[in-house]
């Protein structure tokens, strides 16, 4: 019986570990999407630095 308590101890050890990990990847796909669409850090564009070119062929 002490040998179950043992197995559903580490059982429910692995499980907390995999539910941090897909909380950490959650809050870190979260913080990407804040950045993509955070407007303010994106680079202004500059007169003299660098050219968009769009060339038709």
């Amino acid at each position: 019986m002490a040998e179950l308590g043992a197995i559903s101890q580490y059982a429910l050890a692995i499980q907390q570990m995999q539910m941090s990990l897909i909380k950490n990847s959650a809050d870190l796909q979260q913080q990407v999407v804040e950045v993509l669409l955070d407007n303010s850090r994106s680079v202004p564009q500059s007169d003299t630095v660098g050219c968009n070119l769009d060339i038709s062929i």
